[in-house]
């Protein structure tokens, strides 16, 4: 192996560790219970909420963008578009926790650890798929490329670095969809969204268009489809189980914003 394949496997071994890790840890606590008295949901909270959609939403489509033949780049959008929503992630929570809005600063930052620590899961399958034969390429390798244009230079240990924050990120947005939509859910809720963003992964450009494998990876052979669903399986169910345990309120958004109505 070069150095720079070491490096590689190391920086994905690392991320993998940490993300298992911090999980574990946090399912093995002791429960941290529920807030009983649920502060009444206001206009402002469901504005901050929807905010806060749009930021999940953005760090995942945007890569959806960027493969995209004729729309804008991933070096163009993860400067404008990516760095401003995180930006905009910290400054939601930071008015959350200010304004005492408990129940909506409880759902930005579970919803953001819990979906980077799940990754983590999604990365040992993954990446054992990967050095198995049956995934295409290591995609993390991949965004890093993408977001700094060096396509045709190959991968770094930069570029590396940078393609697993994004992953992770990623990882950290559909945690975050999950609790602002959800609130504290069943774990199954998890399982459920799990199993939606794999349809969504393998019908969309990076997987079908970049990796070209053909819709639900048909073109390349079953074992990645077997590969990723069992990944997103594994996310959906620890991302479920934590946030059973760490979101602190019930209410998912379409119960509060009825009581809006009230």
């Amino acid at each position: 192996m070069e150095t720079n394949d070491i490096i590689s496997l190391l920086n994905d071994i690392l991320f993998v560790l940490a993300g298992i890790v911090v999980s574990i840890v946090a399912l093995r606590r002791k429960n941290t219970g529920e807030i009983v008295s649920l502060p009444s949901f206001t206009i402002s909270e469901l504005l901050l909420t929807i905010i806060g959609l749009v930021i999940a939403a953005i760090g995942p489509n945007m890569l959806v963008v960027a493969l995209t033949p004729g729309l804008l780049e991933m070096p163009f959008l993860a400067t404008n578009v990516l760095l401003p929503s995180v930006i905009l992630w910290v400054a939601i929570t930071i008015i959350a926790k200010v304004t005492k809005r408990d129940r909506l600063y409880n759902r930005l930052i579970v919803g953001v650890w819990i979906g980077a620590a799940a990754t983590g899961f999604l990365d040992a399958i993954r990446l054992t798929g990967f050095h198995l034969g049956y995934m295409p390429g290591n995609m993390p390798r991949m965004f890093g490329v993408l977001i700094l244009d060096t396509m045709a230079t190959g991968p770094t240990p930069l570029s590396d670095l940078l393609g697993s924050v994004y992953h992770y990120w990623v990882g950290a947005c559909f945690g975050l969809t999950l609790t602002l939509i959800g609130g504290k859910v069943r774990w199954w809720w998890g399982l459920i969204w799990g199993l939606i963003i794999e349809i969504g992964m393998m019908t969309t450009p990076p997987m079908v268009v970049a990796m070209d494998t053909g819709y639900f990876g048909l073109k390349f052979g079953p074992g990645l489809l077997v590969v990723s669903l069992l990944a997103h399986i594994a996310l959906g169910i620890v991302m479920g189980l934590l946030a059973e345990k760490y979101v602190l309120h019930k209410g998912n958004i379409f119960h509060l914003a009825k009581s809006l109505m009230k």
